[in-house]
């Protein structure tokens, strides 16, 4: 396991000491208190933890984890900066004390703004815990205050698809891609929908449209290693040597690109995690361009070679 860098506090030392501080008195609405109630509402803050979720925002997770935790050594009854401690955790992949930091927060009464999105961070830590039955509560209560927000109800879907609920997950997983695509299309998030409805039809064994769905998925974003290395296997079942050969050929292409070696195999690929953007409530933004891979083209004879697309750091998994 790679060695996160140090951090100037430990996150269990701080969130202890924040449990057993008496929050400070402020202006506090219930969870369910509609937005009119909530504009104007003051709560425990602090300037720099805007600039600590820039920072996450822009990819600087342990800049972001060393801000929040100092604001909440200095300010034990802040609950936003415990939130914002526990949603660093979990883009670090630390679910376990993610789990404990969100646990604490998601009942807060304190109205500060990511808070409606506490349960999404939590679903997913559960889910990678394997928690599947607390896991659907969570993502479920975040829906409940987010209505038809996508990645929860993606999320759903995944959990469904685990629990061999398929018509449920069909469903969910299409809600989640109507999510994706309007008002604003988000290229690389409806290509991992596809991908997981593809995952739907090949557990029925229909071939013929997992191939469809994935092709689909690598015309919304053809820079996913994982899609070209299941459409290459779907292709293998059906006899089609040439464009398996050249489905793999990407696969490798992109997995250079990002600095790594060999094949992947699409039944081990990373499941997603918290990547929602969901941190300061706002979208993730505009997916870059790449030059992408050529698809295969049935009547060529050989694979094609295209040159190496340029992998945005965004779709690193």
């Amino acid at each position: 396991m790679r060695k996160l860098p140090a951090v100037s506090f430990a996150a269990s030392t701080v969130l202890s000491l924040a449990a057993s501080t008496a929050p400070a008195s402020a202006q506090v609405v219930p969870a369910s208190a509609p937005p009119s109630a909530v504009k104007g509402a003051s709560y425990p803050d602090d300037p720099r933890l805007d600039v600590a979720l820039r920072m996450l925002k822009q990819g600087g997770a342990d800049a972001c984890f060393t801000t929040a935790t100092t604001v909440l050594a200095e300010r034990p009854d802040c609950d936003r900066a415990v939130a914002i401690v526990g949603i660093t955790l979990a883009k670090q992949k630390r679910y376990e004390e993610a789990k404990a930091a969100l646990t604490r927060i998601r009942d807060s009464k304190q109205p500060f703004p990511e808070r409606k999105h506490i349960p999404h961070f939590l679903g997913w830590c559960l889910y990678h815990l394997g928690d599947l039955d607390d896991s659907k509560i969570a993502f479920e209560q975040h829906l409940l205050a987010v209505p038809g927000e996508p990645d929860s109800t993606f999320a759903l879907g995944l959990i469904a698809y685990s629990q061999d609920r398929l018509d449920a997950a069909d469903e969910l997983f299409a809600q989640a891609l109507e999510g994706f695509t309007k008002p604003t299309p988000r290229a690389t998030d409806q290509s991992r929908v596809l991908v997981r409805m593809a995952d739907v039809a090949l557990r029925r064994d229909n071939i013929a449209l997992a191939e469809s769905i994935l092709n689909r998925a690598v015309k919304a974003s053809a820079v996913q290693h994982e899609t070209w290395a299941k459409l290459a296997r779907v292709y293998d079942r059906q006899g089609k040597s040439r464009e398996a050969d050249a489905a793999r050929a990407n696969e490798q292409r992109i997995l250079e690109a990002l600095g790594r070696k060999g094949s992947v195999s699409a039944a081990a690929a990373p499941e997603p995690g918290p990547e929602s953007g969901l941190e300061s409530g706002l979208e993730s933004g505009a997916e870059p361009k790449p030059s992408a891979p050529t698809s295969p083209t049935p009547n060529a004879s050989e694979p094609r070679s295209p040159a190496a697309p340029q992998v945005p750091k965004d779709s690193q998994p």
